[in-house]
C-alpha cells in the first residue's frame, strides 16, 4: 500500500511541473504607467517580473533595447509595438508583445483683447473646443473654459498661462504676456492766463513714454513733448507766443514701454 502511495504521489508531481513547465503569459502582464502622449515619460512595467532573472524591452521605435527591469522611454506621436522578452537563468524565455498609440500634443494659442486702458481682457483659446482649458493669468487668479474675461485690480505686466488638456490626458501649455496700463486723465479744458488756477494742461504717463501732441483747427502742430512722468503744456505755441481762445485737437501715443496701448486722442478747450 505505501509503494502505490508513494507512486500516486511522484505522478501528481511530474503533472505539477509539467503545468508550471506550460505557464503562458498574456501582454496584459506589460504595464505601462503615464499618459501615452507624445515626449512625456512612460515607465514599463512586467508584472510577472518575479519569475525571471533578464529582460530585454524593444519599444518599437528603432531605438536601443534596454534591459532594465523597469524602464522608461519617450516617444514620438505614432503607432508602436512594445516587445518584451523575459528570460531565466535556466534559459527559458518568453516573449509578450503590446501594440500601444502614442498621442500627439494638443495645440495650445489664444489671444487677448488689446483695447488700450482696459483692466478687463477677454482671453480666449484657439484650440478643439473638447479640450479642457485652464488659465492662470499671473496675479494669482485662475479659471477654466475656452473663453475667459478677467479684470486685473493694478497696473503691470501679467504672464497669462494656458494649460490645454484633450481626453487623452495630453497636456501642452502657452504663455503670454498681458500689460495693463495706468488710467490716464486727460483733462478738457484750462485757461493759461497766468492766475495760478488750471494754467497747464497736464497728463500723467505713469511709466510708459508717452508722446502728447496739440493741434489747431487747421492741423498746425501747437506743441509736441515725450516724456515718462508728467507731460505740460503751458498754452504756448511753437513761436512762443500763447495761443488763442478756442478748441484744440489732442494725440497721446506711447513710444515705449507698452505693445498693446491704442492711442488717446480728444479736444481740449482753451479760454482767458
Amino acid at each position: 500500500m505505501f509503494v502505490i502511495i508513494l507512486n500516486a504521489m511522484k505522478r501528481i508531481s511530474v503533472l505539477l511541473t509539467i503545468v508550471a513547465a506550460a505557464f503562458t503569459v498574456s501582454a496584459q502582464d506589460i504595464v505601462i504607467d503615464g499618459n501615452l502622449c507624445e515626449n512625456e515619460t512612460l515607465k514599463f512595467k512586467y508584472s510577472l517580473s518575479n519569475r525571471y532573472d533578464t529582460f530585454s524591452w524593444n519599444f518599437g521605435d528603432n531605438s536601443a533595447t534596454d534591459n532594465s527591469i523597469e524602464p522608461t522611454h519617450k516617444y514620438e506621436a505614432g503607432t508602436y509595438t512594445v516587445k518584451l522578452t523575459a528570460t531565466k537563468n535556466g534559459g527559458e524565455s518568453k516573449t509578450e508583445t503590446l501594440n500601444i498609440t502614442v498621442n500627439a500634443m494638443p495645440k495650445t494659442k489664444f489671444d487677448v483683447d488689446t483695447t488700450a486702458q482696459r483692466n478687463t481682457k477677454v482671453f480666449t483659446a484657439n484650440s478643439s473646443a473638447s479640450h479642457n482649458f485652464t488659465w492662470d493669468f499671473g496675479d494669482g487668479s485662475t479659471a477654466t473654459g475656452n473663453k475667459t474675461e478677467h479684470t486685473y485690480s493694478a497696473p503691470g505686466t501679467y504672464n497669462a498661462i494656458l494649460t490645454t488638456t484633450d481626453n487623452q490626458k495630453c497636456t501642452d501649455t502657452t504663455m503670454r504676456s498681458v500689460v495693463i496700463e495706468a488710467s490716464t486723465q486727460v483733462p478738457n479744458v484750462f485757461t493759461p492766463n497766468g492766475d495760478g488756477q488750471n494754467d497747464y494742461f497736464m497728463i500723467s504717463a505713469n511709466g510708459a513714454r508717452l508722446k502728447l501732441e496739440i493741434f489747431n483747427r487747421w492741423g498746425y502742430k501747437m506743441f509736441s513733448r515725450t516724456g515718462t512722468e508728467n507731460i505740460v503744456w503751458d498754452g504756448y505755441n511753437p513761436q512762443g507766443t500763447l495761443v488763442s481762445p478756442g478748441t484744440y485737437f489732442y494725440v497721446i501715443t506711447v513710444e515705449e514701454g507698452s505693445t498693446n496701448y491704442n492711442p488717446l486722442n480728444g479736444y481740449i478747450t482753451v479760454f482767458y
